[in-house]
């Protein structure tokens, strides 16, 4: 379904459709970045982030408003496998360039639209991440990590690339992606003790850095007590992990004689499920896979 001749039209800007673009480059499609006359305010805001979403994809400068623009863009849709569209509703189409228009010049294209709103109402009013969380009654639910990241764009972005790939798996098709929608992936009911305040499946300072212990099945749990010698712990896995309880001050204390690093060195040579904490990054992918060629 991919291939480095497949054809991807980023029409798009902020944050989900350079993101989706971002990721659909990096699966192996040929993302070329269409950019209007005016820009992209995230250059301006943030250029780190900017250089990073847009590493992988060619640019070339487009002006729909022009006939030759518009012309431009309908000789490269006729050949493209997915165009990625960020526009409000109707901006396309008052262009000439809408999905009907452009599916007409090619049935095999994906044309994928990251809208705010599923609701006809607000379908073609403007938004941003913390409105579309706040109108599908999952602001209060994922913060504070909605104050720290942009979560209905990051998981529209997700979606989208989704999209465009069942689009292309399925030979073509208009497709919309509605951000005041895309996070309910993230609102699942809550998984008790997943909070990192019980002692088998929390987070430890150490000598230096800090570690994650994740020991939250039973037999993982008692793995460690084994592999650590303290045969006292085996029944303290579900306690609190505060200063309250003397079995996570007893953790604490143990944890503190090893560097963060030398911790994990241990953990792997005896199977235990404990991580030394990384600095903060950005990292150079976001596809998290790897094919397997027999």
């Amino acid at each position: 379904l991919c291939s480095k001749t497949m054809l991807v039209l980023d029409l798009t800007r902020l944050l989900p459709g350079p993101l989706a673009g971002k990721i659909l480059a990096e699966m192996g499609y040929d993302v070329l970045r269409l950019v209007a006359p005016t820009g992209d305010m995230l250059e301006h805001i943030a250029p780190d982030t900017f250089q990073w979403m847009h590493e992988r994809k060619r640019t070339e400068s487009l002006d729909l408003k022009s006939h030759a623009g518009v012309e431009r863009l309908r000789d490269l849709a006729s050949h493209a496998a997915i165009l990625l569209d960020t526009n409000r509703p109707s901006v396309m189409e008052r262009l000439g360039v809408g999905p009907d228009t452009l599916l007409m010049l090619n049935p095999r294209l994906t044309y994928v639209r990251i809208a705010g709103f599923r609701d006809e109402q607000f379908h073609a009013e403007p938004g941003h991440d913390l409105a579309y969380l706040a109108a599908d009654g999952l602001l209060e639910r994922l913060s504070p990590a909605a104050l720290q990241l942009q979560l209905a764009d990051s998981t529209g972005a997700m979606w989208a690339a989704l999209a465009a790939v069942e689009g292309v798996r399925k030979g073509g098709g208009f497709y919309e992606v509605y951000l005041a929608e895309a996070a309910r992936v993230l609102a699942y009911p809550p998984i008790l003790g997943l909070d990192g305040k019980l002692v088998c499946y929390s987070i430890y300072p150490c000598r230096e850095g800090q570690i994650v212990l994740a020991g939250l099945e039973a037999h993982l749990w008692q793995r460690f007590c084994v592999a650590i010698e303290r045969p006292e712990w085996l029944n303290e896995a579900l306690g609190d992990a505060d200063a309250s309880n003397p079995t996570w001050r007893d953790i604490c204390a143990v944890f503190a004689e090893r560097t963060a690093h030398e911790w994990e060195a241990w953990a792997l040579e005896h199977h235990v499920p404990l991580r030394a904490i990384a600095p903060n990054r950005v990292p150079s992918s976001v596809v998290p896979w790897k094919e397997q060629r027999a």
